[in-house]
Order: structure tokens, then sequence, then C-alpha cells
């Protein structure tokens, strides 16, 4: 019997799509209330679809699933080997711990904190593309996509809340698919009161309604209106896409 991709690409697929589904249910189905972390900086309508309408999104095709597998595959093996780092020097820490800012509604999860050194890590995969324009030739490391930045400054702005103790440090390790090749980049503390104002925007736009679709906001970017990004892209109507169309007509 022929398969288009191969017997096992078909069964890999078909795990990773289980994998998928059991995330879901175990993170976000019946805690659809919550505005995601992840999302941090990223356009207001999906928070809308997400938290207001509690609109199921559109299952990721097959190809984005594998790479997003393959997120989850480092994410774990890091986590882990901090863990066995921390067991053996008694260093306190958490992993992949579960957070939620009532004041904003944000549920969300860190991927790692040293507790005595009030810093808090997270881990994100990229291709040789994202790779270079963050670090170009010379290897200068700059913060990053802006959202990224957001939502590590959300985690510290739960951190701050529930220890009461001043953060001292946020940083994201990036990890390169194409040679795992590693770097760390240090984010600005100012991030975390940029992320209370932009979940209060979010928080007080959304109380009135969906918002309108406007470049900055709903979306903040215009590469999110693209249906490999975004599961609500149909629900959406196309996003900025749609007013693209209507303007080129």
């Amino acid at each position: 019997m022929a398969h288009k991709g191969g017997l096992l690409r078909d069964i890999y697929d078909k795990y990773i799509l289980h994998l998928n589904e059991r995330k879901m249910d175990i993170r976000y189905r019946g805690e659809d209330r919550w505005f995601h972390s992840s999302q941090s900086g990223l356009c207001a309508r999906k928070h809308y679809f997400h938290a207001i309408d509690r609109e199921e999104p559109e299952t990721p095709s097959s190809d984005t699933l594998r790479l997003f597998r393959l997120g989850d595959v480092v994410h774990t093996d890091i986590q882990e080997s901090i863990e066995w780092w921390a067991k053996v020097n008694g260093e306190p820490i958490f992993i992949e711990k579960e957070i939620i800012l009532d004041t904003y509604g944000v549920k969300g999860f860190i991927d790692c904190a040293f507790i005595s050194q009030d810093v808090l890590y997270d881990i994100k995969t990229c291709g040789a593309w994202k790779w270079k324009s963050m670090f170009g030739r010379e290897g200068k490391g700059i913060a990053g996509s802006e959202n990224y930045a957001l939502q590590i400054g959300t985690y510290g702005l739960w951190y701050e809340e529930y220890y009461n103790r001043e953060l001292k440090g946020l940083r994201i390790t990036y990890y390169k698919k194409d040679d795992s090749s590693m770097r760390e980049v240090e984010i600005d503390l100012d991030y975390v009161g940029q992320a209370k104002e932009y979940w209060t925007q979010v928080k007080d736009a959304l109380s009135k309604g969906i918002p309108p679709i406007k470049l900055g906001f709903a979306p903040v970017y215009a590469w999110e209106c693209n249906e490999k990004y975004c599961g609500y892209y149909d629900v959406c109507g196309g996003g900025i896409n749609t007013i693209k169309k209507v303007e080129g007509d």
C-alpha cells in the first residue's frame, strides 16, 4: 500500500496529532476564558476569539505540528538537564510552572526559574533565518521578537506579584534547530511594565467587544494574518488581508 509521505511519516503525524490533542485537553480546553501568555504582544482579535467567543482554533498542518514537536522535544531535554543540575547543586527552581494573573485574565507556563537568583528563563527554538536576523554574522545578540520579550515580561509580572520579590533577571535562551547552537539574551526588566500595559489594553478593549481590524493592535504584525500562524484565520475572515483585498479591488 502506497503512502504519500511514507508509512513512518503517516504514523508519526498521527502520533504528534494525538500529543497535540492531549496537550490541548490538559492545558487549554475547559480553560478558554483565559488569555494565553504565549500570545503576549500579538493580535487582540485572537484573544477575543479564544477567551470571549470560546472558538476552537483550527488544528495546525502536519508540517507545522512536526515543527512544534521539535520545539517541545528541545524544551523537555533542556528542562530535564536543569532539573538534574538543580538536584546536584541544591538549587531551588521550578520548571514549566503554571501562572495565573487574575487581574488581567492571563494564564501561562514559565519554562524555568532560578528562585534564589530571582531570574526567569524562556526557551525558544528557531531556524537559521530567525537566528541570523537576531545575531547576524558577528554573533551580536539582540532581544529578538518583541512579543517574546513581552511574554517573558508577563512571567516577570506574575513572579513579582506572587513572590513579592524584586525580579533580577529575564533571559531567553535560543536554540538553533539547524546546528544546535545556543545563545542567551538578556531582556530589559522594563518589559514587565510593558507587559502590564499590554494586558491592561487588551482587557479594556475586549470588554467593549471585538476590536476592529487595525495594524498595530489587531493584528500587531501583518504576518500574523496567515493560515500557518493563526488558528482563527478563517473565523476572522482573513484579518488584515481582507482589508488589503478590498483596498486592492
